[in-house]
Order: C-alpha cells, then structure tokens, then sequence
C-alpha cells in the first residue's frame, strides 16, 4: 500500500515515518510540508493511503480531503492532528475519512489504523468483477462485532482484575505528584510495556490525566496524574477482594 504523509510539524514527521518502517506491507511515497507539495505529488504519483494533519501553516487540510472526494480519487485518508473540536470531526465523518487519531498519539493506534486500511485495501483488490455478498460483509462488516460498547466494568482484552488493581495502588502512592510508566514499573514488578496499557485504560476512563512531549529522537514520552483517587482506591481493594 502506497502512502502518502503531509504534516508540517517535523517531530510529528519524523514518528510517522518511524512508526511506518515498522509495518509491514508500506510503502512511502513522499513526505510533504504543505498542501501545495502534496497535491503535486498526487498528480504524479499513485497513492492508496493518505496520512493528513488538519492545521497545515496557512491551509486546511480538509479542504484537500474536499478534492479528493470531488475528485472521486480512490484514496483512503487517516487524519492524524491536534484538531479535536466537533466542527472538524463532524466535517472529517461527512467526507468519509477512514480514521481519526488526535495528537498526542500511540504506536498501536497507529498501527491499528494503518493495519485497518491495509486490510481494506487488500480486500478491495481481490474483489471480483462483480461481488458476492459475503464479499460486501466482510468488507463492509467486518469490524461490527469490535465497535459494540463494552459492559461497565468490562476490562480490554488481555488486561486482568488483579494487575489493574496492582498498578492503582502503585498509582496512589505517588502521592498525588506526576508520575510516569518506568516508576509504576519499578513499583510493581511488572513490564513498561504492560503498566502502560492499563495506565491508557485508567485514562480511557478518565481516572488519570496524561501528559505528553517529545523526546529528542522524536519518541512521544508521558506522565500521568491521577483525577480520581476514590476511584484508583476502588480498584485497588476490588482487585484485593478478588484474590
């Protein structure tokens, strides 16, 4: 899949196209700073996959997803900005972007959106000339079953009661200072790695606040402070409970 990246930030730049060499499947067409550069390209070059910022220096991006679309070009596009407010997302809805990821953002939701429109544009391709409707379901449903809302108190798959609970109580004895995913991991014995998905979960569910910048390598680097301290304790002693 070919892939086109327009964004004018060049930290943000470089970690798209760091995060991209690590998928597999990618091929980066260019790397563009403005609206101008990037319409050029596309009438040079064959794209499947745009990757847009919104707030592009004097431009909109939307209004390139507005060409596109009057254009009828086969392109699917991420929007990958700082831009939250409804305006933009209800316009981004209308127009049909294939995803939305506000800045600051994470290598898996990253790679979940760049993995789903691989797997459309692999499914497109093989379409027949005419398609069945077991085609058109798989294309087109696919992700029905993933999207219906979780019951309360459902945790995300491979996250468990008991670890949750290890990683509130390691959140409580910070003692209400600012703190980041190598401290939790210390605290708790358990990976970087697995500390930081439950953190995003308790952030989900807006228990914790997260903080963001980027590294000198381009690398995002975060810390988080707890909003609700009643709620992390409720999970400390339900995962006690549980044991």
């Amino acid at each position: 899949m070919r892939v086109l990246v327009v964004e004018d930030d060049p930290m943000v730049m470089r970690l798209n196209v760091e995060f991209l060499n690590r998928i597999d499947g990618i091929h980066l067409v260019a790397q563009c700073e403005d609206l101008p550069a990037a319409r050029d390209m596309l009438t040079r070059e064959p794209v499947d996959l745009l990757l847009l910022d919104v707030y592009l220096r004097e431009d909109n991006g939307l209004s390139l997803v507005r060409d596109l679309r009057r254009q009828a070009r086969d392109i699917q596009i991420v929007l990958i900005t700082a831009a939250s407010e409804m305006e933009t997302v209800r316009e981004a809805k209308h127009l049909g972007v294939s995803d939305y990821l506000v800045k600051p953002f994470e290598f898996e939701r990253f790679k979940d959106a760049l993995t789903r429109c691989l797997d459309t544009h692999q499914r497109l391709s093989r379409l027949p000339a005419r398609a069945h409707q077991r085609d058109l379901d798989a294309l087109f449903r696919r992700e029905s079953t993933a999207d219906q809302p979780a019951r309360p108190g459902d945790l995300p798959k491979g996250l468990t009661a008991n670890s949750l609970s290890q990683v509130a109580k390691a959140a409580i004895e910070q003692e209400g200072t600012p703190f980041t995913t190598e401290a939790l991991s210390e605290n708790t014995g358990m990976s970087r790695v697995s500390v930081r998905k439950y953190l995003k979960h308790l952030v989900d569910r807006g228990i914790l606040e997260e903080s963001f910048h980027y590294g000198q390598i381009g690398r995002p680097s975060f810390t988080y402070r707890c909003l609700d301290v009643d709620a992390l304790r409720q999970l400390g002693e339900t995962g006690a409970s549980g044991s």
